[in-house]
């Protein structure tokens, strides 16, 4: 799967990177029919504000589209996985395949 990983206004960490990577992978051995993924991270206006986590599926037939702020990135993209995860399981289910 090829992942693009996006910020704005700041440079993402090696870890954070490898962090995105990993849950990313661990998605795509559930559900064979990931093509690519884009991740977008924005922080907020100010360190109180959430950071936003936008995560796009590149998957045959319509991309799938997950947003969530958060207090940090990692959280954010757990929450967005979740919601592609559900998407990928309803599309799975009506294709009748995983």
């Amino acid at each position: 799967m090829k992942t693009d990983i996006q910020t704005v206004n700041f440079d993402a960490s090696q870890s954070l990177v490898q962090f995105i990577e990993n849950e990313l992978y661990d998605l795509e051995t559930e559900f064979d029919q990931i093509i690519g993924a884009e991740v977008y991270l924005r922080p907020g206006k100010s360190d109180e504000d959430h950071k936003t986590v936008k995560l796009k599926l590149n998957v045959p037939g319509p991309d799938l589209f997950a947003e969530f702020k958060s207090n940090s990135y990692e959280n954010g993209l757990m929450e967005a996985i979740e919601k592609v995860r559900f998407q990928l399981f309803k599309t799975s289910k009506r294709n009748g395949r995983k």
